[in-house]
């Protein structure tokens, strides 16, 4: 690698960019149809503003405003909580490592042409 580092610079461009798009892409997970449904019908009876039911799609918000039982209620939301942390840990990741082997390129290529 300390021959070519213009590959460096190639896999760490490459890194950033799909740590971006992992980043940039990911939200909140979506609820089911039926879970959402159920909470667009509760929120439009209690004539809730329009941005709490486009939330509806969400699973925490959802699972949250249509709950009977605390206990299943959280635990569903601390699922999906689970599920969106771990795609951003991975972006995080990949962003980190793209950034490292990025300059690692770039200062060997400086380093060659000195």
């Amino acid at each position: 690698m300390k021959k070519n580092p213009a590959i460096l610079i190639c896999i760490g461009a490459l890194l950033l960019v799909l740590g971006a798009i992992l980043s940039f892409s990911s939200g909140p997970p979506k609820a089911d149809a039926v879970l959402a449904q159920q909470c667009r019908d509760r929120m439009t009876a209690e004539k809730s503003e329009q941005s709490l039911v486009k939330q509806c799609d969400e699973t925490a918000f959802a699972t949250a405003m249509t709950a009977t039982n605390a206990q299943a209620a959280a635990l569903a939301i601390s699922a999906a909580n689970n599920s969106e942390v771990g795609g951003n840990a991975l972006s995080k990741f990949l962003l980190g490592v793209g950034v490292v082997i990025l300059a690692g390129g770039i200062f060997l290529k400086r380093k060659q042409a000195a």
